[in-house]
C-alpha cells in the first residue's frame, strides 16, 4: 500500500513539476517582452513597399505577442536589405527583441555575391507576408501567341527590359528564352515606366515584372480591352489574383529538366517581403514570433489596411516552411547554382 502511495505521489509531483515548468515557460516569455523595446530593421528606405509593409504589420503585431512590447522601426537603407542582414546577423543580440525586414533581393543578392558576411541557412526565419509573381505578359496582335508557338515563330519577339540580373526583367525572361527554346530578343535598356509605352507603341511585343506593378499600371487597362495577355505567371505558388484569367502557372508547364533552375528562383520571388531574426535566438521566443505574425497575417484590420496602404493582399509563408525553401534553394547541383549566379550577375 505505501508504495502505491509512494508510487502515486511520485508520478502527482511529477506531473505538477511538469506543469509548473511548462507555465514558468510560457510566463517567461511573456514577462522578457513585457516593457521593452522590441526593433524591426527595415532593410530599405522609407515608403518603399518593404517599409510600408513592416509598419503597417508593427502597427497589428503587438496585439498578438506575449507581453505587448513597445515595436520601434528603423530604416536601414542599402540596396537588396543587405545591410539590415548583416546587422542582424553579426550584430543584433541574440535574444529576440530585433528582428529584419527584407525583400526579394536579399535572396538573390547572398547567393550571387562575394562579400556578403550572413548565411541565409541559419537566420531564424520568422514569417513572410507577400510573394512576387512574375509576369511574361505580351500583344495579343503578335503573330505567335502560344510558348510552342514562339518556339517556332519565324519572327522573333521583342522582349523590353530593363538590365541584366534584374529578377523580372532579366532572370526568370532568360531562364523561360533557354527552358522553352523561345525565338526571343531580349532588349534591355529600358526604364520601368516606358515598357508599357513601348508595347502600345509596338516597339517591343512582349515584357515582365512583377504582378503588383502590372496591375497596378497602364499593363492592366491594356489587358482588360484585350491588346495584351499574361502568358505565363512565375513564382513558388499560383497567384490568386490571377485565377480569373485562367493563366498558366510555370511548374505546371516547364520541362522537367529545367525545374530545378526554377526550385531555386522560387523563393527569391516566394520570400519578397521575409522578416527574419538572428541564428539561435531561444525556442520558445521563435516559436511567439512565428505565431505572433501568423495570426496578424489573418487580421481583417490588417489585411484592409495593407490592401490601402500597400495594394496587396497579404500572402503568409510560415518560418518553418521558410526555412526549408531556402534549404532547398542552397542544395540545388552545382551546375544550377552557377546557371543562376551567371545570369543575376548578368553574365
Amino acid at each position: 500500500m505505501s508504495h502505491r502511495l509512494t508510487l502515486s505521489a511520485a508520478i502527482m509531483a511529477l506531473t505538477l513539476t511538469t506543469a509548473a515548468t511548462e507555465a514558468t515557460a510560457q510566463q517567461s516569455v511573456a514577462d522578457f517582452y513585457k516593457g521593452k523595446n522590441f526593433r524591426v530593421i527595415v532593410g530599405s528606405s522609407e515608403a518603399s513597399g518593404v517599409d510600408i509593409l513592416a509598419r503597417v504589420a508593427s502597427r497589428h503585431l503587438p496585439k498578438y505577442m506575449e507581453g505587448k512590447p513597445t515595436i520601434i522601426v528603423q530604416n536601414m537603407a542599402q540596396p537588396e536589405s543587405i545591410a539590415a542582414a548583416n546587422h542582424i546577423y553579426n550584430v543584433a543580440e541574440k535574444d529576440g527583441l530585433t528582428i529584419g525586414a527584407g525583400s526579394s533581393g536579399l535572396f538573390s543578392r547572398a547567393i550571387s555575391q562575394p562579400n556578403i558576411r550572413f548565411d541565409l541557412d541559419k537566420f531564424t526565419w520568422v514569417a513572410n507576408l507577400y510573394t512576387a509573381t512574375v509576369l511574361y505578359w505580351m500583344r495579343t496582335d503578335f503573330p505567335c501567341q502560344t510558348l510552342e508557338q514562339l518556339a517556332k515563330c519565324p519572327q522573333p519577339i521583342k522582349f523590353g527590359a530593363t538590365a541584366k540580373g534584374s529578377t523580372g526583367y532579366g532572370l526568370v525572361p532568360e531562364l523561360l528564352k533557354d527552358a522553352f527554346k523561345l525565338n526571343m530578343d531580349i532588349i534591355y535598356g529600358y526604364r520601368n515606366n516606358d515598357i508599357e509605352l513601348a508595347i502600345e507603341r509596338n516597339e517591343v511585343h512582349a515584357s515582365g515584372g512583377d504582378l503588383i506593378g502590372f496591375l497596378g499600371g497602364r499593363g492592366k487597362q491594356l489587358l482588360d480591352q484585350g491588346k495584351v495577355k499574361i502568358l505565363l505567371q512565375v513564382s513558388g505558388q499560383k497567384a490568386p489574383a490571377l485565377t480569373q484569367y485562367n493563366v498558366p502557372w510555370v511548374m505546371d508547364v516547364i520541362p522537367e529538366a529545367q525545374r530545378p533552375l526554377f526550385t531555386m528562383v522560387n523563393p527569391i520571388l516566394d520570400l519578397a517581403r521575409s522578416y527574419f531574426a538572428p541564428p539561435n535566438i531561444p525556442a520558445d521566443r521563435a516559436a511567439m514570433l512565428r505565431e505572433a505574425f501568423a495570426k496578424t497575417a489573418v487580421d481583417p484590420d490588417f489585411i484592409a489596411e495593407t490592401k490601402k496602404v500597400a495594394s496587396i493582399e497579404p500572402i503568409l509563408t510560415r518560418g518553418e516552411e521558410m526555412q526549408r525553401a531556402v534549404a532547398a534553394m542552397l542544395d540545388q547541383p552545382p551546375e544550377v547554382k552557377n546557371k543562376i549566379i551567371g545570369l543575376l550577375k548578368g553574365d
